[in-house]
C-alpha cells in the first residue's frame, strides 16, 4: 500500500503539470462528489478582494484566498464533510 501525499502539501507552482486524481495524491472533491481536477486555484488569488466563486475545475463554491473545501463525506466522522485540511471532522 503506497501511502498518499496531501495536496495541501503541494505547492500551486509544483502542481502546474498535475491533473487530479492521482493515485499518489490524496485531494479534495467537490460538491458533485467527484475529485475536483485542480484545487490549486482559489489559494492563489491572496489580495483579489474576497469572494466566492465557482471552481473553474470542478464547479463547486470556493472563497478566493484559502485552499479549496473537501465536500467529500467521512463515514468515519458520521457522515460529516471533511474539513478542508484535509482531516476527518471530530
Amino acid at each position: 500500500m503506497s501511502i498518499q501525499r496531501n495536496w495541501h502539501d503541494i505547492a500551486p507552482a509544483d502542481a502546474v503539470d498535475l491533473v487530479l486524481p492521482q493515485p499518489d495524491i490524496d485531494g479534495p472533491y467537490g460538491e458533485d462528489g467527484q475529485p475536483c481536477a485542480w484545487p490549486w486555484e482559489p489559494q492563489q488569488l491572496v489580495g483579489v478582494p474576497l469572494g466566492q466563486y465557482h471552481c473553474p475545475y470542478c464547479g463547486s463554491m470556493v472563497m478566493a484566498g484559502i485552499a479549496h473545501p473537501d465536500y467529500r463525506v467521512d463515514e468515519r466522522a458520521g457522515g460529516d464533510y471533511r474539513w478542508r485540511d484535509g482531516l476527518a471532522a471530530e
